[in-house]
């Protein structure tokens, strides 16, 4: 490993990364589209049938349908939404939530390499 040069830690580093990014992504249904439950359209899928997909749902709604149920319940007192909502929303996080942790261990990343190796040289 002495014989190793910057540009060689850097492509191991860059590999690395680009590894760890495919391995992170969040999983996504196979089908772009699905059958809605209740009209039996076919609509594609958003963000929040996606969420259900991920939470193990069988069946998801159209974007109407969802509204349409939506009027049908009416939503909980101010007070109670806070305890109704789901864990991953309490804190007002966003679906890209945890980007800014990854992206600073992957800048980090390279240093904590090049430290090492001068650290062993």
């Amino acid at each position: 490993m002495p014989n190793m040069s910057i540009e060689v830690i850097a492509g191991i580093a860059f590999a690395v990364l680009i590894v760890l990014s495919l391995l992170m992504r969040r999983r996504r249904p196979k089908e772009r589209t699905f059958k809605c439950s209740r009209c039996s359209t076919i609509a594609e899928h958003t963000p929040r049938t996606i969420d259900a997909w991920r939470s193990g749902k069988t069946k998801f709604f159209c974007n109407a349908c969802h509204a349409r149920w939506l009027r049908s319940h009416p939503a909980p007192a101010a007070h109670n939404r806070a305890e109704l909502a789901p864990a991953h929303n309490r804190a007002g996080r966003s679906e890209r939530s945890g980007c800014l942790g990854m992206f600073a261990f992957l800048v980090a990343l390279p240093f904590l390499l090049i430290a090492t190796w001068w650290g062993y040289a």
